[in-house]
């Protein structure tokens, strides 16, 4: 288990997103029943493999780091590789603090095996710290490989943890658990929104990154191509395994001729955010079954199944005919289910600017704010025109600007391992859960009605692994609710 399945099980399963069924092909290894009842203890075992696998990269980047002046190389590719290492230091660490909050800091090898958790200041600090030092000194090139650190992808994370905290601040959350350690307290908002802003323009204006025409192209296997053209930053493939087994297995459209296992379905809510009369993203993203009837489609010059079409009934989709369907895999003669070659997505061009929407809404004004907006939607068009981008503005504009903005977050970026996160800084992860639907449109609706009572703002942090608590007695106080 490791961060491909991990990330999608905490920022996913369970939320308004995803829910799952843990009597279809449950995962013993990750404990995935707790994630789609609402019920994760500190002796699950995704938790804690997250933990062990995040600790384990930690140790070597700073063994990297303590080794290199050492190492005899050419001194402009030494400073790069430097810069490299800090970027996935500070990315390590931005995860860390957004999963657990306060964890115990390491910047030198050998690591205190019995060393306490820093403040979730000390942690954010660092992550900070090392992001802004790969953002300076890694050289100011196009992307060519986003499965690898740049300036860009330095600057992307930057600009989502400036605005992960200035949010968090601006909404209070966590202090109701009157928990310090995982104070926000320490937050200036107006200034770290921005940097977010800053940073958003930089990327936008300098990257060469653009959002690609045709949203579909993001998420079917042969592009990879045009995937680089809006990707910061991207699990890359493996020549042997793919984005195999574990997520796309999850990911995938629900059938045999589309790959996927089925355990976990989009709910109803991701199905009724789309305007599926302009809104070309609603079709892709959640569809019918692809079972051995189904038609094919051409995409972008290669041959891909197509799901059927959803059966809807007032909106609302009919029990066990739906599934997520934002990625594909090729038509091909022997068939390989379990996998995606293409590129899964960690940071794209296209929530740089949702996250300059949200800055410029704190500065200028809502309306500002939409019209940033407006880029997002009209790549979005099924019909691209001037009147049909108004008539979808209109459409999703909502008086509440935070609701409208986690609305269109999640058109976007849904299944991309990040809602959870998204519902926790805007202070609204319980109130969301507790409003989810538990009658017609829900797929299991045993999942979502223990969910819906299972979910509270303590849970807002996932808690320290117990054996390493056992391990470590230092680690504790565990987070709230454990």
């Amino acid at each position: 288990m490791n961060y491909r399945t991990g990330m999608f099980l905490i920022g996913n399963v369970g939320t308004d997103e995803v829910l799952g069924n843990p009597y279809s092909t449950p995962d013993a290894q990750s404990n995935m029943d707790q994630f789609i009842f609402g019920r994760v203890t500190k002796n699950n075992l995704n938790i804690r493999d997250i933990w062990e696998r995040m600790y384990s990269g930690l140790y070597a980047i700073n063994e990297l780091l303590y080794q290199i002046d050492n190492i005899i190389m050419e001194e402009e590719r030494k400073n790069e590789v430097k810069a490299e290492a800090m970027f996935l230091r500070g990315w390590h660490y931005y995860h860390l603090g957004m999963i657990f909050g306060g964890v115990p800091i390491y910047t030198t090898v050998p690591h205190e095996i019995d060393k306490g958790r820093n403040s979730l200041e000390e942690v954010m600090t660092q992550a900070m710290s090392d992001l802004q030092f790969a953002y300076d000194n890694l050289p100011a090139k196009n992307i060519t490989d986003p499965g690898r650190a740049s300036k860009w992808a330095a600057g992307g994370y930057l600009a989502r943890l400036y605005s992960y905290l200035a949010s968090s601040k601006k909404n209070e959350v966590g202090k109701q658990l009157n928990f310090a350690l995982n104070s926000f307290d320490w937050v200036n908002v107006d200034d770290f929104y921005d940097k977010a802003l800053t940073i958003s323009n930089n990327i936008i204006d300098n990257s060469g990154l653009t959002l690609v025409s045709d949203y579909r192209y993001l998420f079917v296997e042969g592009s990879k191509n045009k995937q680089k053209e809006e990707s910061l930053f991207v699990l890359n493939p493996s020549p042997e395994k793919k984005i195999g087994f574990g997520l796309m297995t999850y990911l995938l459209p629900v059938g045999a001729q589309g790959g996927g296992w089925g355990t976990c379905r989009p709910s109803q809510e991701v199905l009724s955010r789309y305007n599926r009369n302009y809104d070309a993203r609603g079709s892709w993203v959640v569809g019918g079954l692809a079972d051995f009837d189904c038609d094919t489609e051409i995409i972008d010059n290669n041959a891909y199944f197509r799901p059927k079409d959803l059966k809807l009934q007032n909106g609302e989709a009919w029990d066990g005919d739906y599934s997520i369907t934002k990625f594909r895999i090729l038509k091909t003669e022997s068939k390989h289910d379990d996998y995606y070659g293409g590129l899964y997505p960690l940071m794209r061009l296209a929530e740089i600017y949702l996250l300059k929407a949200e800055a410029v809404a704190h500065k200028n004004g809502d309306d500002a704010g939409r019209e940033v907006l407006k880029s997002i939607r009209y790549r979005a068009l099924a019909n691209k025109s001037n009147a049909n981008a108004e008539q979808l503005q209109g459409s999703y504009r909502r008086g509440d600007f935070v609701q409208e903005l986690l609305d269109e977050r999640s058109r976007e970026l849904c299944f991309e391992q990040y809602r959870k996160f998204d519902l926790v800084r805007f202070n609204r992860y319980e109130s969301t859960i507790k409003s989810l639907s538990t009658t017609y449109g829900v797929w299991n609706r045993n999942a979502a009605l223990q969910l819906v009572e299972n979910i509270t703002d303590s849970k807002i942090w996932s808690p320290i692994p117990e054996e390493d608590e056992i391990a470590n007695p230092n680690l504790k106080p565990n987070n709230p609710g454990y």
